[in-house]
């Protein structure tokens, strides 16, 4: 929904969608979901295809497993946490401008910050933890949270995560 409000053409396809699967809908960019479980059992099969998909250099935007699988494609590494961030009123600090944003979580996994490479920005913290809650690849158009901005809970605090994807769209 947010997407789409946002002008964007949404196409939905399975998580285990082969590349030349994602591929035959022309997208202008992709969008990683949110889903249970732990990252690396799903990073089996996704992170190959979320490699390609960042080389086309088409925009890319996860949430959630989305941001952990987009952490493993470039090299991070996921970590279980000891305890998970469930709720609707999590705030996150961006670092770049000290702004908070309430957030809705619920996960137990999280990408590990000391294994972010040097083409990978750290852009959201967990005010709660301190926790990695956001990246942004230097190198590439791609972005991740590990939050739920279609939540709204800010109501209105992330709503420019869309805006910014679609914008990226050629």
């Amino acid at each position: 929904r947010n997407l789409a409000d946002a002008g964007a053409r949404v196409t939905v396809l399975p998580a285990a969608a082969t590349f030349d699967e994602v591929m035959a809908h022309a997208p202008d960019g992709f969008f990683l979901s949110n889903g249970p479980g732990d990252p690396a059992a799903t990073g089996e099969y996704a992170v190959p295809v979320i490699r390609k998909m960042l080389e086309t250099g088409k925009p890319l935007f996860g949430i959630c497993l989305g941001h952990q699988l987009l952490g493993l494609a470039v090299g991070a590494k996921t970590t279980k946490m000891h305890q998970g961030h469930r709720g609707a009123t999590h705030p996150v600090k961006r670092p770049a401008d000290g702004r908070v944003e309430i957030t809705s979580m619920n996960h137990g996994f999280a990408v590990d910050r000391d294994t972010l490479g040097d083409t990978v920005r750290e852009t959201h913290i967990s005010v709660f933890d301190g926790s990695n809650c956001g990246i942004e690849l230097t190198d590439a158009p791609a972005f991740s949270v590990q939050y739920h901005p279609e939540a709204s809970p800010g109501p209105q605090d992330s709503i420019y995560l869309f805006e910014t994807f679609v914008g990226q769209l050629r």
